[in-house]
């Protein structure tokens, strides 16, 4: 069978009523649920709808996330969980990396300027990144499209506070790296501010994946 836009436009109204309203999501299930629909040949409209959605009721059932604190439907749920695990996982990659490489030439070139120069170098790329999401929350906020990767991005962009008082640290440190003796004291220094650099470098990746949707299904 071939669905009208009235049974589709219901299909998008049962959704919404489960608490699926980030687009992203509903307009894949959308798609899924519709054409399940149009494959039962032999059934009528209502018994292939029910049908189809006793198929995604687990997916459509309500569940919550301790560990992230984030509650809705298990899709949402599991999407946003993976999302933040990834930028959490990516985060730590990167400053085992970094924090690895500074210590390394830090310990190699002691000097005050080397120093001084990576330093500002790091600092100089978190006011930027931190700015850029600064002006990102706004355009986000401003088309109202509503995605996980939105949503995400708009809930961790509360922390830009934090961000910019971990730069002022950073930046107001009362100790010198080269002075320091101790390698593991080298590599933490290092490694608690870049890890936060690297979650709003991450951030601003999300908030792409943000707009490409919102480009894909033409929601602007």
């Amino acid at each position: 069978m071939k669905l009208t836009k009235d049974q589709i436009q219901l299909i998008n109204e049962s959704l919404i009523s489960k608490d699926v309203i980030y687009e992203d999501v509903k307009l894949e299930l959308i798609d899924h649920i519709a054409s399940e629909i149009e494959l039962e040949q032999e059934s009528t409209f209502e018994e292939a709808f029910a049908k189809s959605f006793t198929k995604w009721e687990l997916l459509l059932k309500q569940t919550k996330s301790v560990g992230w604190g984030i509650i809705g439907p298990k899709i949402i749920v599991d999407r946003y969980v993976a999302a933040a695990s990834k930028i959490f996982k990516s985060s730590l990659f990167s400053t085992l990396f970094f924090s690895i490489l500074m210590t390394t030439i830090t310990i190699m070139y002691p000097q005050e300027q080397v120093y001084t120069i990576l330093k500002s170098f790091l600092t100089s790329v978190y006011i930027l990144t931190c700015t850029a999401i600064l002006n990102i929350m706004f355009f986000v906020w401003k088309l109202k499209s509503k995605t996980v990767y939105g949503y995400f991005f708009l809930k961790s962009s509360r922390m830009l506070p934090f961000h910019f008082y971990m730069i002022y640290t950073f930046l107001n440190g009362h100790h010198r790296h080269y002075q320091r003796g101790s390698l593991f004291s080298n590599f933490l220094e290092w490694s608690i501010t870049s890890f936060f650099f690297f979650i709003s470098v991450y951030l601003i990746g999300l908030a792409a994946e943000h707009f490409r949707i919102i480009k894909k299904y033409k929601l602007i």
